[in-house]
C-alpha cells in the first residue's frame, strides 16, 4: 500500500468515522458493511466542487469556456488527412485539411464523449482512434478529466501517461502534428485571428490578438516546431512569442470548456447519501470485493476511484485485438523531458513556465529530477467506466468482464515490461463474485452532461 493511500485514507475516513461513531456501536455494521468500511465508502462520494487550477486564471471564465466550446467543434485547425478510408470512419480523403476537430474522436453522440467513429475492421472496431493517422492510444473520455488531481501533491497530471502537468498544456498539444490534428500553431492562430477574434479578445482581454497576425509573410499560414519547421524558424523571437501565447490560450479557453463536462449523481452517490434503494444488493457485494478481496480500493480510491498515479499493471498488448497500439511504448518516462525541456514542447509550456498564471506552484514536486521508470500507466478513473469501452490504454479489452478476468488472473503472464515488475496478483474471483463486481461498476455512471455543452455553436455553411 502507497504512503498516499494510507494518508488518503486517513484524512477521508476520519471524518466519516466522527460521524458513524456518533450513532454506531463497536462492532456494529450497516448494510453488511464495517464501521471502518463505510469511512472509506464516504471518502469515495460525492465528487467535491470542481478543483482550482491556479495556473490558469481564465478556468471558469465563461467567456473563455465559450471559446473553448466553440473550438471543440472547429475542424478548420487540422491539417492534411494521412491515412485512412471512408470504410474505417476517416473524415475526407487523404492530403485533404480542415476535415478533424477535438468531437471527431470525443464524440458527443456518444453520450460520454467517446470515439465511436474509428473502425479498424479488426476485433475491436473502435479499440484505437484515426485522425491523421492511426493513433497508438484507445480515446479517453473528457468527462471528469478536471477532477485528475493527486490526492496529496495537487498535480493535474494529463493522459494515460501523464503527458502534460496541466489540462491546458494538454489541450493545445492536440491540433499541432500528427497523429491527430496535423495542423500547425501558426495555422491555429490563422484561424482564431479569422474566425475567432471578437470571441478571443473578449476572453482574454489582457492578451489581445495582434493585429500583425493579418500579414502572411511575416506570419506564415503554417508552421511550428515540429511540421513546416522552417516557416517556423524563420519568425523573430517576438513573433514565435504572439503565436505561442495564443496556442496557450487556445489550451486555457479549452481547459475553460472541459470545466463543464461533469457528469455528478450516480447511484452509488445516491446510495452514500442515503438512499439505500439506489444500488442493487448484488453491487453491494461487489462493493464489498471492491474494498476487500478484489483490492480495487488500492488504487482506485478518492471521489473520482483513482489515485492519479502510475503503475505498470502487467498489460501485454494484443496488436491482433487492437492493431495500431505499440507495445514498445515506455509511458511516463517519456514525457519526463516534455514537461521540463522547453526546446522539446517548443515553448514554455509547464506550469512552472512563464505562460503559466502560477509559475511559481510547486505540485509538480521533484518530477523533473527523480528517475522515472520505463512502463507506468496511470490508474483510470471508474466513474461512467460501464459507458467507456473499450479499455485499457491499446483499448483491447471490449468488455466490462475482459477487464475483471484481466485483473483476476493477475494480468497477463507476459505482461511485465521489459522484464520489469508488475503491481496486482491473480484474485481468484467466482464467477458470481465477478458479477457482483460487475454490478458494483455500473453504479458509478452519473447523470448525463448538460446538452447545452454538447452543442457546436458555430455555423460554418
Amino acid at each position: 500500500m502507497s504512503k498516499y493511500r494510507i494518508l488518503w485514507g486517513l484524512v477521508g475516513g476520519l471524518a466519516a468515522w466522527l460521524t458513524c461513531s456518533l450513532v454506531w456501536g463497536d462492532g456494529d455494521d450497516r448494510e453488511g458493511f464495517t464501521r471502518a468500511e463505510w469511512a472509506t465508502i464516504r471518502s469515495l462520494s460525492p465528487l467535491p466542487a470542481l478543483p482550482v487550477d491556479t495556473t490558469n486564471k481564465y478556468r471558469d471564465s465563461p467567456a473563455a469556456a465559450l471559446l473553448g466550446q466553440k473550438l471543440f467543434f472547429e475542424p478548420r485547425l487540422s491539417g492534411p488527412i494521412q491515412t485512412g478510408t471512408p470504410a474505417e470512419g476517416q473524415l475526407g480523403a487523404v492530403g485533404e485539411s480542415g476535415k478533424i476537430a477535438c468531437r471527431n474522436c470525443h464524440m458527443p453522440e456518444s453520450r460520454w464523449l467517446i470515439d465511436i467513429r474509428s473502425n479498424n475492421g479488426g476485433p475491436i472496431p473502435n479499440a484505437t482512434a484515426l485522425g491523421s493517422l492511426w493513433m497508438t492510444r484507445n480515446v479517453s473520455s473528457v468527462v471528469n478529466t478536471v477532477f485528475y488531481v493527486h490526492p496529496v501533491t495537487k498535480a493535474h497530471w494529463r493522459e494515460n501517461d501523464g503527458y502534460s502537468d496541466s489540462e491546458w498544456f494538454d489541450a493545445q498539444s492536440e491540433p499541432e502534428g500528427p497523429p491527430v490534428q496535423n495542423g500547425s500553431r501558426l495555422q491555429l492562430a490563422h484561424v482564431i485571428f479569422d474566425h475567432y477574434r471578437a470571441n478571443y479578445n473578449h476572453a482574454f482581454p489582457e492578451w489581445p490578438l495582434d493585429p500583425g497576425l493579418a500579414d502572411h509573410k511575416r506570419f506564415p499560414a503554417t508552421g511550428s516546431p515540429y511540421t513546416d519547421s522552417a516557416n517556423w524558424n524563420g519568425l523573430s523571437p517576438g513573433d514565435k512569442e504572439i503565436v505561442n501565447r495564443v496556442l496557450v490560450n487556445y489550451g486555457k479557453a479549452m481547459e475553460a470548456y472541459l470545466r463543464k463536462l461533469v457528469s455528478r449523481d450516480a447511484p452509488f452517490d445516491r446510495w452514500v447519501a442515503g438512499d439505500r434503494h439506489a444500488i442493487s444488493d448484488e453491487a453491494k457485494k461487489g462493493l464489498k470485493l471492491f474494498l476487500g478481496k478484489a483490492q480495487c480500493i488500492q488504487c482506485h480510491y478518492t471521489p473520482m476511484f483513482s489515485d492519479d498515479d502510475f503503475h505498470v499493471i502487467g498489460l501485454k498488448i494484443d496488436t491482433t485485438l487492437s492493431p495500431h497500439a505499440d507495445p514498445n511504448e515506455i509511458g511516463r518516462a517519456f514525457n519526463q523531458a516534455l514537461i521540463c525541456d522547453p526546446s522539446v514542447a517548443g515553448g514554455d509550456f509547464s506550469v512552472n513556465g512563464h505562460f503559466s498564471d502560477d509559475p511559481t506552484t510547486t505540485r509538480n514536486g521533484n518530477f523533473c529530477s527523480r528517475s522515472i521508470p520505463d512502463g507506468l500507466w496511470r490508474t483510470k478513473g471508474l466513474r461512467q467506466v460501464a459507458e467507456t469501452a473499450p479499455y485499457f490504454r491499446s483499448g483491447q479489452a471490449a468488455t466490462l468482464d475482459d477487464v475483471i478476468d484481466f485483473y483476476d488472473r493477475g494480468g497477463d503472464p507476459a505482461g511485465t515490461f521489459r522484464g520489469g515488475p508488475k503491481e496486482i496478483r491473480p484474485l481468484h474471483l467466482s464467477l458470481p463474485e465477478k458479477a457482483w463486481l460487475k454490478a458494483f461498476l455500473q453504479t458509478l455512471t452519473g447523470e448525463p452532461v448538460p446538452e447545452q455543452y454538447l452543442r457546436d455553436l458555430h455555423d460554418r455553411h
